[in-house]
């Protein structure tokens, strides 16, 4: 890419489809389980919550380190675990790692405006390469963006390393996400453009306050993105 034109990153996980509403299911079926083997649901609640952050350093992002936590809880609370409730947590991290792709509305018909844009489209998001991929393989849009990029972790320096790849000022670079932590506020650090896509369920590790609020886009719906963007070309790189 030439320095002068342009890049939109697209977030996945609960921008382009339902992410958290699965790691939602997955903690209400263990949560059951574990009730089933005796123990107060609220209490273990609390346990994952914490040791679902606390791991965040040392196995980053990711369905299946998730599900570790999920399995090392239970053996912790229930060291001699019945084998059926072992089964049990095969099966919740079967529906975790391979349910249904669900795109939000308006993500094809956007995708596909956008197409017609001098924008090149990276989807661009973290986790497990393996997951993630499997994951965008399935979602259909393959032919709708240009590429897919998939980082252990979103932060500052991943995305000063896209920049680089991708041969563009920040300035030229608009990034849309649903998480604050990962996606606005990196994009905000770089002075990139932000667009942040309002989600009822964000993931509590991923919650923080805008480093710079005034600078941010706020969409309610990935419907608005296209136009969003054709102002903000015609514009020459501001949104008024």
């Amino acid at each position: 890419m030439k320095t002068n034109d342009y890049l939109l990153l697209l977030d996945a996980d609960d921008t382009l489809w339902e992410s958290a509403l699965f790691f939602e299911r997955t903690e209400h079926d263990f949560l059951n389980l574990m009730t089933a083997l005796g123990l107060a649901a609220e209490k273990v609640r609390r346990i994952v919550h914490r040791k679902d952050v606390e791991r965040l350093s040392v196995t980053g992002y990711g369905a299946r380190p998730y599900m570790d936590t999920l399995r090392l809880i239970m053996l912790d609370l229930v060291p001699e675990t019945p084998s059926w409730a072992m089964t049990a947590m095969d099966d919740i991290q079967k529906n975790l790692l391979y349910h249904p792709v669900i795109l939000f509305p308006g993500v094809i018909g956007t995708l596909a405006d956008m197409k017609k844009l001098p924008v090149k489209t990276i989807v661009y998001t973290m986790g497990e390469k393996d997951h993630q991929t499997d994951k965008f393989e399935r979602s259909g849009l393959s032919s709708y963006v240009d590429e897919l990029r998939i980082v252990p972790v979103k932060n500052v320096n991943a995305l000063r390393d896209v920049l680089v790849y991708a041969d563009v000022e920040p300035r030229n670079c608009i990034i849309v996400g649903n998480s604050p932590r990962s996606d606005i506020n990196p994009a905000l650090s770089v002075g990139a453009i932000a667009v942040h896509v309002a989600r009822d369920r964000t993931w509590a590790a991923e919650r923080e306050d805008f480093i710079d609020p005034g600078s941010v886009v706020t969409i309610e719906s990935f419907n608005e993105l296209s136009g969003i963007l054709e102002r903000f070309l015609k514009n020459k790189n501001t949104f008024n």
